[in-house]
């Protein structure tokens, strides 16, 4: 105690740890599923919370921006299809590994965000609403009119890519657990912006 006041380390206090218990119960709930999955209907369930998971990954991102940034964005899905068209080109032209697959599809998305945000961040209120609107309009019609990668039926992924050479991620309690640790990961750099000075900036800034 004496040695944290005297370097200024900040030690968890009750109300944080009773910030994060709720989060946590939801992973501890959501890694038993696998477990569970054959005594609920075989693969289902374990399906059903996979993408569940997925669509909570897009879901913290968006709270980020939204409930602690105040910035309302109907362009949000755009990030995310770019990121897996870039995985599904990659992949058609060959390229399978996904610690390669990864990186590219948050490059795409980074690049998309930069030149857009550039634009966006210029504008308030309705105005921002309505320019990110179109910014993901821009990105959904430039998707669907690749006709080489699917068109308006969209791009289809015949396979799951490798991981260090390995294709472990074809089975599904691997593959579920893997977005789980992405769905954490996700949780915890979200939580630690927001709580860094960044986060503090951020949340101070005036709405609208």
């Amino acid at each position: 105690m004496a040695s944290d006041a005297m370097t200024g380390a900040a030690t968890p206090g009750p109300s944080a740890l009773r910030s994060v218990w709720p989060a946590l119960l939801i992973f501890a709930v959501l890694a038993l599923v696998p477990v569970v999955a054959p005594l609920l209907g075989g693969t289902y369930p374990l399906t059903v919370a996979g993408r569940i998971m997925i669509f909570a990954i897009a879901a913290v991102s968006l709270d980020l921006i939204l409930g602690y940034g105040g910035l309302v964005s109907f362009g949000h899905a755009a990030f995310i299809g770019l990121g897996a068209y870039a995985v599904g080109i990659l992949m058609d032209a060959g390229l399978e590994e996904g610690l390669v697959l990864l990186p590219a599809a948050m490059l795409a998305a980074a690049v998309f965000a930069l030149l857009t945000g550039a634009v966006s961040l210029k504008t308030r209120g309705v105005h921002y609403i309505m320019i990110t609107l179109a910014f993901g309009q821009m990105a959904y019609f430039t998707m669907t009119s690749l006709s080489a990668y699917g068109g308006d039926d969209g791009l289809t992924l015949w396979s799951r890519p490798l991981v260090a050479g390995f294709n472990w991620l074809n089975d599904r309690s691997a593959f579920y657990y893997a977005v789980l640790v992405l769905l954490v990961g996700a949780w915890a750099l979200c939580r630690a912006v927001t709580r860094s000075r960044f986060g503090r900036v951020l949340r101070g800034l005036p709405r609208g």
